[in-house]
């Protein structure tokens, strides 16, 4: 019924419906298995190693009867299938991939997020497409601002962005086998302009990659503010390589990552879930006069609204972290994830594994995400001495400055030598509340309409 209601309102064009995936990554493997082995999708690839894609790529996903929380004593079982992409180009040729596409769909990790649209929208093609990305941590939209300004064909673009990433998965052979082993229960996504026939554009399609219903969210905040991955990794990082220092440590065995999960860093996702994101989240709602409509589009703001507003003495934390570390280790699709490490040596030459610094878990979740918390937390006068101290901690292990041990004459910690390479709102040059709320609103009614591309090529053809 929800297919057959979009489909009336949308009156798709009965062809295929072309799909250009953006960037290499783990969700690529997975996305061209699934769509490169149904009939009503043509699957266009954009890769830097396009010579890898040739044949098929094969999946092995790991199923449940609930995707929400698959735990014991919840059955689990094991599918296959495999697919093709039917184009593959590399960057070079990118006009020539989403010439005719319907939507272009990055799938890369959000610190590749400004090269991979940059280069998307140097290359639009001369009709409507829909572009975005699957996990919007970090102000996606306001990337996506900075870099269709001045771009004749901006009118032409619908933005959209993932509040969760749809996917846990993991390519083993680059360009040929991938494990999927879960997706995520409920989708939701951000539409950029938000008008009825851009949502039920987005939402038409997606469904249709996805098989499920997509939602969408009211602004791109939330998925900036959501507590997800850059709760959750740096939180066990943290725990995980404690005492970790650069060129001084190494360690002589692999360490798993959610199945390391115990009271120390599910204590710290509490303080974080339950208490320091939702009273920004709350703080914004204000700002914005959104009367809770901010708020309750958090997944954990039943709860938090309830745990975080109580007296400290009277919170259950303690029961909370038992709760929060038995779900991580004994999650099916959790449980064998490694965590992120390389060999590495020691400043005298002892060899073993280090964290791999350079990987998502910090790049993403550091920079653009926790960064981007605290930042806004800045600008409400919010002290939120969790987000700081992880944000301190990684940073040390990553040999990167973003927040600094005194604050600046504005009394920001976020001015370290490495801060404008974050994606928080001081990056942007914003430095106050009112500056902020300014920030947050994208007139794309100001770009001129698309009609008047055809027009300004019209005139320029006709004084050749």
């Amino acid at each position: 019924t929800f297919e057959l209601g979009l489909v009336e309102k949308m009156n798709p064009p009965k062809e295929k419906k072309v799909v250009v995936i953006c960037g290499g990554s783990n969700g690529t493997h997975t996305l061209i298995a699934d769509l490169g082995s149904r009939d009503d999708f043509e699957v266009r690839l954009i890769t830097r190693r396009p010579e890898a894609w040739s044949g098929k790529v094969h999946c092995t996903e790991q199923r449940a009867l609930a995707d929400f929380i698959p735990i014991p004593p919840t059955p689990t079982w094991w599918i296959e299938y495999s697919g093709q992409a039917d184009k593959v180009y590399d960057w070079d040729h990118a006009e020539e991939a989403l010439n005719g596409a319907h939507i272009a769909v990055m799938v890369c990790p959000v610190s590749a997020h400004e090269g991979i649209l940059s280069c998307i929208l140097a290359n639009l093609p001369n009709h409507p497409i829909l572009v975005g990305t699957l996990y919007g941590q970090g102000g996606f939209d306001w990337l996506a601002r900075k870099l269709l300004k001045g771009n004749e064909r901006a009118s032409f673009v619908t933005i959209f962005a993932f509040k969760h990433y749809p996917f846990l998965t993991k390519a083993f052979e680059y360009g040929k086998k991938v494990t999927l082993y879960g997706r995520y229960p409920d989708l939701r996504v951000a539409v950029s302009p938000n008008k009825p026939r851009n949502i039920q554009a987005v939402t038409y399609y997606l469904s249709a990659i996805f098989r499920k219903k997509v939602s969408v969210i009211s602004d791109f905040l939330v998925a900036t503010l959501g507590g997800t991955n850059q709760v959750l990794h740096p939180s066990i990082n943290g725990n995980i390589f404690k005492g970790f220092k650069l060129g001084e440590t190494v360690y002589d065995e692999q360490k798993m990552f959610y199945a390391a999960v115990n009271q120390e860093s599910s204590a710290v996702m509490y303080d974080m879930f339950f208490t320091e994101i939702p009273t920004i989240v709350w703080a914004m709602d204000s700002a914005l006069k959104r009367n809770g409509s901010l708020r309750h589009q958090l997944s954990y703001d039943w709860l938090s609204a309830i745990l975080g507003r109580l007296p400290t003495f009277a919170q259950p934390r303690s029961l909370m972290k038992h709760g929060i570390s038995f779900i991580m280790r004994n999650h099916h699709r959790l449980k064998r994830v490694k965590a992120p490490m390389i060999p590495g040596e020691t400043k005298t030459g002892k060899k073993g594994l280090v964290p791999s610094v350079k990987s998502r878990f910090w790049l993403d979740d550091i920079p653009h995400g926790l960064c981007v918390v605290f930042g806004i937390a800045e600008l409400l006068g919010l002290e939120v001495p969790t987000t700081l101290a992880l944000i301190r901690q990684n940073q040390e292990f990553m040999g990167k400055e973003y927040v600094t041990d005194l604050p600046d004459s504005k009394g920001s910690f976020l001015c370290g030598k490495d801060a404008h390479e974050t994606s928080a709102p001081q990056a942007y040059g914003i430095h106050s509340l009112e500056e902020f709320l300014e920030f947050l609103e994208w007139d794309r009614d100001s770009e001129p309409p698309s009609i008047d591309f055809f027009k300004r090529e019209e005139t320029s053809r006709s004084k050749l």
